[in-house]
């Protein structure tokens, strides 16, 4: 078995541990395996389907009874709305492919996925609705008492929406259904599930994750991983491909760079055009290994503002995890 790096197995130890706390789905796919070693490597493909999109099911869907359900918009507006779940749906339709990521994710985790969201605008309902020059915060509320806000400049900059189609189907009951909020650039606890209230309110408002001391902002943080080849994998012959993707929420990625040394010497790769400004981005390599031998593969990315990803180490807890994704690989010639 080859050896594991300590920052390697402390990644790997971290996703179980977070798997467990949270009986996410999937889980514990691969897990194992992983941390022996034995990872199949394959690439990611760029809309994640709707049964492998990952899931922190530490809340158990709620039990929601669509001709029972409503959607109302209150607090600081001047037209309260409530909608029933066939006039959300019979309202024009907006969608646009967004990657979320969960707040709990280590670097090169699996808590990351990409959809194509279909719904509504929240700043044409707020619009409708008429906010108050007041207001302040715009708060989510779920089904089960979860419950989560943003500043009420990002609810109206145009990109926030009401979700009730996932990948051309309505919203599976274990990602919200019958609707959910949809904030690109912001880590997952953002875009609320089992959506029953939005709420305009003049003050900051905590939600379930910052109240217990996660982060209120929850920007995503720019992360980057190796997909393939998988971490202990021997390579036979001299030119190998490496892939994978790297994300920065809605600031977008200018560059990725790999090393074949540990992190001493670093190379630019190709990058494909991301699907949507608020989509991962994938990365590819032709390598021409110089000689046999163990190889120590590290990629980096940089955001769209110029930003180059941290590669101190830093747990999730409290505004996500931070650090270079890097694995050990042995060509034989």
């Amino acid at each position: 078995m080859p050896r594991l790096s300590r920052r390697y197995l402390l990644a790997t130890l971290g996703t179980i541990v977070f798997a467990l706390a949270t009986r996410s789905v999937p889980a514990f796919a691969g897990l194992l395996d992983k941390l022996l070693g034995h990872e199949q490597a394959k690439p990611t493909i760029p809309i994640t389907p709707n049964e492998e999109f990952y899931l922190t099911s530490y809340r158990s869907p709620p039990t929601i009874r669509v001709n029972d359900w409503s959607l109302s918009i209150k607090g600081l507006v001047e037209r309260p709305v409530s909608l029933t779940y066939e006039q959300l749906v019979a309202m024009p339709t907006v969608s646009q492919i967004v990657t979320l990521e969960c707040v709990g994710n280590t670097v090169a985790g699996e808590f990351i996925s990409t959809a194509e969201w279909g719904g509504i605008s929240l700043r044409t309902l707020i619009e409708e609705a008429g906010a108050s020059i007041t207001a302040y915060d715009v708060i989510f509320q779920a089904a089960d008492g979860f419950s989560d806000s943003i500043r009420i400049d990002r609810a109206m900059a145009g990109d926030v929406m009401i979700a009730h189609r996932m990948n051309g189907v309505p919203l599976p009951q274990g990602h919200g259904f019958p609707a959910r909020i949809i904030v690109p650039g912001c880590y997952g606890m953002k875009s609320v599930q089992w959506l029953t209230e939005i709420e305009v309110v003049d003050q900051d408002y905590k939600g379930y994750y910052p109240q217990k001391g996660w982060t209120d902002e929850a920007i995503v943080k720019t992360t980057s991983r190796i997909d393939v080849p998988g971490h202990g994998a021997t390579l036979r012959g001299r030119r190998h491909k490496i892939e994978g993707l790297a994300f920065a929420g809605t600031r977008g990625i200018s560059l990725v760079e790999i090393s074949m040394d540990g992190g001493e010497r670093w190379t630019s790769v190709t990058l494909d055009p991301p699907l949507s400004s608020a989509a991962w981005s994938f990365w590819r390599y032709d390598w021409a290994a110089p000689a046999s031998g163990r190889y120590q593969l590290v990629v980096r990315a940089t955001d769209g503002t110029g930003r180059l990803q941290s590669s101190i180490e830093q747990d999730p807890a409290p505004d996500g995890a931070t650090g270079l994704h890097e694995m050990t690989v042995t060509v034989e010639m």
